[in-house]
């Protein structure tokens, strides 16, 4: 349990529960589970479970019950309940479709049929023959190595198994590190500690701009004809790197260069299940044991699939997904779509960080 420093100024047991007050964050947690509908008496259960006094669980609960505050949020919640209500019947309905979890491996189709097929429709799709004309298909980490140089400093994200909300702390984590080093933990390690990402923005770095010109369209043209910044994105990491659950905002099409990485999708239409509550991710793992305070995420079903090298899987925007490397990898992401608007529209600001 969270507490205040007052508790330390009271003497008897009585004056301490008196003059105790719980964290901001634990109150915040009291009036947001009002709000979603859960009891008094769960709020309470929980609380004592975490070693809150019962009086002072008591006290806390009253006061949200009582605030106006309360009362507002519960009626901003019934209208985002109702927005929930209509993704779980949609939901339930997409899964009445024999196909609606299997993702078949097919030739990348013309733009225009991707566009009417999968895009429009807000539909995963798997492809071959993408990007074999790439010259960035050949890669490997040795031959990256070649390239890039051994001593060259990159930027990569290190410490992630020291940190539990290693991707929304990404920036925290970003380090130098000699290139050499990243390839041997590729060729020689396993974990998930050391990964250059696509926040690294390797590709946009002038030092890098004859890698990223190994990188053509897709098919018939499926990207914009001129470079767009932060667009073009370089994953690059040792077997069991990790990550984790979230959305994006954009349409992905993501390039497998070498070795694999198993995916878990969900659509985005089970938005409800993922226990969302800060920006764009999910606290849930769905390779452990399900908590019981995220119980809801057990309604979700996943689309389980491994991409290997050749493959392009794409992402719709808002779909919920979890990645991880099977073996070492390289991967590209690509979000320049030609002429589409590859963003969500009116996305709200996210308050999460204030609390």
């Amino acid at each position: 349990m969270n507490l205040t420093s007052a508790e330390k100024h009271s003497s008897r047991p009585e004056q301490r529960v008196q003059t105790q007050v719980l964290s901001r964050s634990v109150q915040v947690w009291i009036a947001e589970s009002l709000a979603k509908g859960y009891t008094a008496g769960q709020i309470r259960t929980i609380l004592i479970n975490g070693n809150t006094p019962g009086e002072l669980a008591d006290r806390e609960i009253a006061q949200a019950e009582n605030s106006p505050y309360t009362y507002a949020a519960r009626r901003c919640m019934v209208v985002a309940r109702k927005r929930e209500s209509l993704l779980k019947t949609l939901d339930f309905y997409h899964r009445m479709n024999s196909d609606y979890f299997r993702l078949k491996k097919e030739t990348l189709p013309a733009y225009k049929t991707f566009i009417q097929n999968f895009l429009s429709i807000n539909r995963a799709g798997l492809f071959s023959g993408g990007f074999d004309h790439w010259a960035a298909r050949h890669w490997t980490p040795q031959s990256l190595l070649e390239l890039v140089g051994a001593g060259t400093k990159i930027q990569v994200q290190a410490g992630r198994t020291g940190e539990s909300a290693y991707e929304e702390k990404g920036e925290k984590l970003k380090r130098f590190i000699p290139f050499e080093e990243l390839i041997s933990a590729m060729l020689h390690g396993r974990g998930n500690d050391l990964y250059l990402t696509a926040n690294n923005f390797f590709l946009d770095q002038s030092p890098f701009a004859a890698l990223r010109e190994q990188i053509d369209n897709i098919g018939d043209s499926y990207l914009n004809s001129e470079y767009l910044a932060k667009s073009v994105f370089l994953w690059m990491g040792p077997e069991g790197i990790v990550t984790g659950m979230h959305q994006d905002l954009n349409h992905i099409l993501f390039c497998q260069i070498y070795g694999r990485k198993r995916f878990r999708l969900y659509p985005a239409t089970q938005v409800p299940y993922m226990c969302n509550d800060r920006w764009i991710f999910s606290p849930v793992d769905p390779t452990q044991n399900i908590p019981e305070q995220h119980a809801e995420f057990r309604n979700a079903a996943a689309i389980d699939i491994t991409v290997e090298p050749g493959d392009m899987l794409y992402i719709p925007a808002g779909w919920w997904h979890h990645v991880t490397g099977e073996t070492a990898s390289i991967s590209i992401s690509l979000t320049n779509l030609r002429g589409m608007p590859n963003h969500f529209i009116d996305y709200p600001p996210d308050y999460s960080s204030i609390i």
